[in-house]
């Protein structure tokens, strides 16, 4: 069986190695904050074009923040991706009001990522309780130099602003893995109400880890779903 492509995206105030460091075989992962000026509906066109080319019906991975652009990869262009794994992300908000709220949250954790120290930005954002139970690594601490755009990231990639995805996503037919954390509450409620979105669904939960889900564990789950994938998805035409 051939080596499957894997395009992963890292979270927010994260980086690529989060991906790269599970030692997962043939994965490329993408720098978001290279792209955090683009829309929702750009970043996913730029996904399943630019980013992904050369690769044959590549399986397209995503974290957090990186699961809800996947998703958006997934809904444009649901005949480009060989399969999808997807890490604590949420398909989008069903609530107009709770769009807006979280509108407003985003825009003030805009200006803290532009205006505070690195340290009092991160000791926030990290003392938050979906991400309290997880170490956030020393990686974070380089990411002061992408502050502008991580800061720029949440505004144009907030949960308020995404669609809900629900009804779109019906439409994608490949294979997805949707992991989460044991001790995370709220998404392993969400991943439970997607296997009622997807037609060919496994959810995984990943015993003893919260939000914050990438790891040794994780990775040998994903080594084996993609083992486990029928081999005529390995072929099709790309869009």
């Amino acid at each position: 069986m051939s080596q499957r492509p894997v395009l992963a995206l890292h979270g927010n105030v994260g980086s690529a190695s989060d991906w790269t460091e599970m030692g997962l075989s043939g994965l490329s992962a993408v720098d978001l904050w290279e792209h955090s000026s683009l829309s929702f509906f750009e970043m996913g066109h730029e996904l399943a074009t630019s980013l992904s080319a050369g690769m044959e019906k590549p399986l397209i991975a995503g974290y957090s923040l990186g699961g809800r652009l996947a998703l958006h990869a997934m809904a444009i262009h649901p005949q480009r991706w060989g399969g999808a794994i997807i890490a604590s992300s949420h398909p989008g908000l069903e609530c107009v009001e709770d769009r807006l709220a979280r509108r407003v949250s985003d825009e003030i954790w805009a200006g803290k990522a532009r205006e505070l120290s690195w340290e009092e930005f991160l000791e926030a954002w990290n003392g938050q309780g979906v991400l309290a139970d997880g170490d956030a690594g020393a990686r974070q601490v380089e990411l002061e130099k992408r502050r502008s755009e991580i800061a720029m990231a949440f505004e144009t990639w907030p949960l308020g602003r995404q669609e809900n995805l629900r009804k779109q996503l019906r439409g994608f037919a490949a294979p997805v893995l949707w992991i989460v954390g044991e001790k995370d509450a709220k998404f392993r409620k969400i991943g439970e109400e997607m296997a009622e979105v997807f037609s060919d669904f496994t959810l995984a939960v990943i015993p003893g880890t919260g939000h914050r889900v990438l790891g040794e564990k994780s990775a040998a789950v994903i080594q084996e779903w993609i083992a486990d994938l029928p081999a005529g998805n390995e072929t099709g035409r790309d869009e």
